[in-house]
């Protein structure tokens, strides 16, 4: 499956969708499935939300995530457990999950 990367938003080093789920720490807002995350490169802050097929890079902002770059992630799958909040990634065989 061809991927395409996306660039940092602030250091413009180019990103997998892989590398920015690994890069990912916590929830934001389990409500909107929003991960904090840092850029592997610069450090630099941004979030992600993961959705079906794709992981959006942006800002969280006065509860609205504002979505920059749509990273597509062809099989990408989130899902959301209502009774705990945690949110479970999963790419290519691998799998994330991040707990409030």
């Amino acid at each position: 499956m061809a991927r395409r990367a996306a660039s940092c938003l602030l250091c413009g080093a180019r990103l997998a969708p892989a590398q920015v789920l690994d890069a990912c720490e916590e929830i934001a807002d389990a409500e909107l499935g929003v991960l904090v995350c840092h850029c592997p490169d610069c450090q630099g802050h941004f979030d992600v939300r993961p959705v079906e097929g794709c992981v959006e890079i942006g800002y969280l902002r006065n509860g609205r995530f504002d979505v920059v770059v749509p990273l597509p992630a062809d099989g990408l799958t989130a899902l959301r457990e209502m009774n705990s909040g945690a949110l479970r990634v999963r790419l290519d065989g691998r799998a994330w999950a991040f707990a409030e």
